[in-house]
């Protein structure tokens, strides 16, 4: 049995591996600080010997190691920049999640998140340990594993050249679309505090004598916990709206690269 492998097979398959072990490294459900960083490297590998079976890539030439160097280099930034765009989408959930704690006046109850490294408010924690459990539970998370294999489609080994002005207006649009998702992903409590809001002051206007902030804030707590529980029966649709606008996002990202 011949088991020679080709120089330029073996380094079009570490040079992918690069751009994908960098991906994995950083992105949702892969990147979670609970998977050890030899599970990483071994989900990264598998993914990557799959995509190199399926696509056969051509490796770039080169002349020298610095040329070599080069080419990781450039995979590694494909790889660092669609994982963190699609960490930024998963973002919007702790952001969300702090509008309503705040909404609630529940922002000082804090967490630490192994995850993000940084202290959390409650229903961000809450959103993400749902959201990611229901991107596994429905294979969701082959929405991330799309983009990086649709990234070898789009740009090839040593294919990644920055196009500047329309990078810049996918960030700029991303940013936009990142604080409007995560109010509308919030509004409900806003609109419930608004409503109650404008009830307590009708009170206080009519009954001067009771005191309307120890009422509004037990008051708020109880009615952001009736809002949350609806919510979170749309917490389904939320992940999959999530997962799509990550897919969009990537291919913009993709389109610029």
């Amino acid at each position: 049995m011949d088991l020679t492998i080709q120089t330029l097979k073996l380094e079009a398959f570490l040079t992918m591996l690069v751009r994908i072990a960098c991906f994995v490294a950083i992105a949702p459900v892969f990147g979670h600080k609970s998977i050890n960083g030899r599970m990483r490297v071994l989900i990264a590998a598998c993914i990557a010997l799959t995509v190199f079976t399926a696509m056969d890539p051509e490796m770039p030439e080169y002349y020298s190691v610095f040329g070599f160097s080069f080419i990781l280099l450039k995979e590694a930034a494909v790889g660092l920049s669609l994982g963190f765009v699609s960490s930024l989408v998963m973002s919007i959930i702790h952001m969300a999640g702090e509008f309503i704690d705040r909404e609630m006046g529940l922002s000082m109850a804090q967490s630490f998140d192994i995850n993000t490294g940084v202290m959390t408010t409650i229903t961000s924690n809450l959103y993400d340990k749902m959201i990611f459990l229901i991107i596994l539970v429905s294979n969701l998370h082959f929405y991330i594993l799309k983009a990086i294999v649709r990234s070898f489609e789009l740009i090839p080994l040593g294919g990644f050249s920055m196009n500047m002005p329309f990078m810049y207006d996918q960030v700029l649009g991303f940013i936009v679309e990142f604080f409007v998702i995560g109010f509308r992903i919030a509004m409900p409590i806003f609109v419930a505090a608004t409503i109650l809001n404008i009830i307590l002051g009708v009170m206080t206007k009519s009954s001067p004598q009771m005191n309307m902030f120890a009422i509004g804030i037990q008051m708020k707590v109880i009615l952001g916990m009736l809002a949350l529980s609806i919510m979170i029966l749309f917490v389904p649709n939320i992940t999959t709206y999530l997962m799509e606008k990550m897919d969009s996002m990537l291919t913009g990202l993709l389109g610029g690269m």
